[in-house]
């Protein structure tokens, strides 16, 4: 009996373990992909994502944010000001917006949580910056609690993900 109450322990402990790096390398795979592209990443202010359709014809092979799994969690962070729902989904993290001399935009979004890998966007002119938070719930007022579910999407003037 007592053999089998730690076969049954070290299994478990084996599970915990093998569950644990699967996170670990989900998170990682999260935080890499939305670190990769372009070198840099940008954020805009704080209303749900649509789409901006101004009567331009589809573009092959590229996204609108509106058609994307993302949009219902899509938050504008890049514009003058973030409204109350833009704020709740950035709980956590902090933003410092900065115009420079050639035009673009860079927002830089710095979590509370040190795991977190602060992230900067530069934005073109006419691109905006959207803040994805999938579930509200997990995060407090000032600790970032997921983070995986958070990342940011650049969008161009015709509704279209950049990055």
């Amino acid at each position: 009996m007592k053999n089998t109450k730690s076969t049954q322990t070290i299994r478990r402990g084996m599970i915990f373990v093998a569950v644990l790096s699967l996170m670990i390398i989900a998170t990682a795979c999260m935080n890499t992909g939305t670190n990769a592209g372009q070198g840099t990443n940008t954020v805009s202010t704080g209303t749900q994502a649509g789409s901006t359709d101004n009567g331009s014809t589809p573009q092959t092979g590229r996204t609108l944010l509106s058609d994307s799994p993302d949009a219902n969690h899509a938050y504008l962070i890049s514009g003058d000001s973030l409204d109350a729902s833009a704020k709740t989904a950035m709980s956590g993290f902090s933003m410092q917006k900065t115009q420079n001399p050639d035009g673009t935009t860079t927002i830089a979004l710095t979590s509370s949580n040190p795991e977190y890998v602060n992230q900067t966007y530069t934005l073109q002119s006419g691109q905006k910056l959207y803040f994805i938070e999938r579930f509200l719930g997990d995060d407090s007022e000032s600790q970032e609690g997921n983070l995986g579910d958070d990342k940011a999407i650049i969008v161009d003037s015709q509704g279209y993900i950049v990055q």
